[in-house]
């Protein structure tokens, strides 16, 4: 059963679109340091449907050995083709990590029946636990509750990534599983404290790649029952993913983490690079939403001393 807060990692990477392993390293030990409870690699953030499946596989190797078993590692090896999924996963398995994860194969439009298929033969090629990527505005494939649920209930399936704004949905799904068979780990960081209170383990998400440490106190707050400190952190949050939104929220994260000092790289193409004069224009307004006031902030239940103050928010 997984819990915390998982930064859904960046994909560092090289001019030539490589992985750019000490810049891998480097994010990774600062985000162990900010008390995170596992990662997420090759998801959505780490641009995996983009990427070769050669660097995909590198991706995992390094992220699992700077990890060294620190905090669970789970990969996404979700693809179009079921035999490349298979392959990433069997991949990811040999690697060491302790589990993947998997969108639904997307683009045409596939029967309950074959998406079903597809997870049934990913799930028979791991030995570890198989995590659903639940993104219907992304992948375009919108399962029910009872559809979830059914895929859940397949040998090797553990539970799922939700990443949609439908809390009605979500609530509905947390009431009809079982809570020691199925674990369901929240995707909007927007709404990451609607979703805890909900009834989700943890969450995996964007902006925990520079702001766990804001992460880490609303999840603590909520444990604690403080909802007021809570609340306020989660709209700080949002006053930053604001801003996101605005440039692109990958391109934008991308651009932040080198501005605090983190090489990277932009996104693989098409994706645009921010750099120049609105690289200056998102600086100027990620520091009128707070965020270098975030990074300064004194943590509330991270780790003993708050070793990441001034590094990460």
């Amino acid at each position: 059963m997984f819990r915390g807060i998982w930064p859904a990692l960046v994909t560092p990477l090289t001019e030539e679109e490589e992985v750019d392993i000490a810049a891998t390293e480097s994010l990774v030990g600062d985000l162990l340091a900010a008390g995170v409870g596992g990662l997420y690699v090759c998801g959505g953030t780490g641009e995996g449907v983009l990427l070769p499946a050669r660097v995909r596989r590198e991706m995992a190797e390094v992220v699992i050995r700077a990890v060294a078993g620190q905090v669970p590692v789970m990969v996404h090896i979700g693809a179009l083709r079921t035999e490349t999924a298979v392959e990433l996963a069997q991949h990811a398995n040999l690697a060491g990590c302790d589990a993947i994860s998997a969108v639904p194969p997307f683009y045409y439009s596939y029967s309950f029946a074959a998406i079903k298929a597809h997870y049934e033969a990913i799930a028979r090629a791991s030995q570890v636990p198989l995590y659903l990527y639940h993104i219907p505005a992304f992948t375009g494939v919108s399962l029910s509750v009872e559809q979830l649920l059914e895929l859940c209930a397949l040998e090797g399936i553990a539970g799922l990534k939700y990443s949609s704004h439908d809390l009605y949905t979500l609530s509905r799904l947390l009431a009809q599983r079982d809570p020691d068979r199925v674990n369901i780990l929240s995707g909007p960081d927007e709404l990451f404290l609607p979703c805890y209170s909900l009834g989700v383990e943890g969450a995996i998400g964007t902006t925990y790649n520079f702001m766990p440490r804001l992460y880490v106190d609303i999840m603590g707050a909520a444990q604690k029952g403080d909802l007021a400190t809570a609340r306020r952190l989660q709209y700080a949050a949002n006053g930053v993913i604001a801003v996101l939104l605005r440039y692109g929220v990958i391109p934008a994260t991308k651009a932040l983490l080198g501005l605090l000092g983190y090489r990277v790289g932009r996104g693989v193409r098409p994706m645009p690079a921010i750099e120049g004069e609105e690289l200056k224009a998102l600086r100027r307004d990620l520091e009128q939403a707070g965020l270098f006031g975030l990074l300064r902030r004194h943590a509330l239940y991270g780790p003993t001393g708050d070793p990441m103050r001034g590094h990460l928010a």
